[in-house]
């Protein structure tokens, strides 16, 4: 279970990195309203662009080669499989891809507030709006959590 939720979390990791990137025309904004949800979904095209394009501009973000995917999981499994078992060496595998993914994740927030910073207040309070209408829309069907 845990070896199949890492290798989920590298595999999403790697086609948002992709989406965001690599996309082209009309494959990149679609990509990330899949991957992050509602806040993006509630930005209007511009807006999404604007913030695919300062992340395209990060050569730190490339997407990881299939090479280094697999390495990455490679390792994660085996540093389970060792005997005797490391803990500090599945610690480090399992803390490598979850800094991968922080750094993805901080990155996106940060090129949504510089976004946001940029807007007028006009523009923060229309894209309030449309968030509330998604959070509403992206509930389960059954009613209230």
């Amino acid at each position: 279970m845990l070896f199949a939720s890492l290798a989920l979390n590298l595999l999403v990791l790697g086609l948002l990195l992709g989406a965001l990137l690599d996309g082209g025309p009309g494959r990149g904004p679609r990509s990330i309203e899949m991957a992050l949800g509602p806040i993006v979904r509630a930005l209007d095209e511009e807006d999404r662009n604007a913030i695919l394009g300062s992340l395209r501009q990060r050569p730190d973000l490339r997407p990881p080669r299939r090479e280094e995917r697999a390495a990455a999981l490679a390792e994660i499994v085996e540093s389970i499989r060792a005997e005797p078992f490391d803990p500090e060496r599945a610690g480090q595998a399992l803390a490598a891809q979850s800094g991968r993914v922080a750094e993805l994740q901080a990155a996106v927030q940060a090129a949504l507030l510089d976004r946001l910073q940029a807007m007028t207040s006009e523009q923060r309070q229309s894209f309030a709006s449309g968030l509330e209408e998604e959070l509403r829309n992206d509930r389960p069907h059954g009613g209230d959590r």
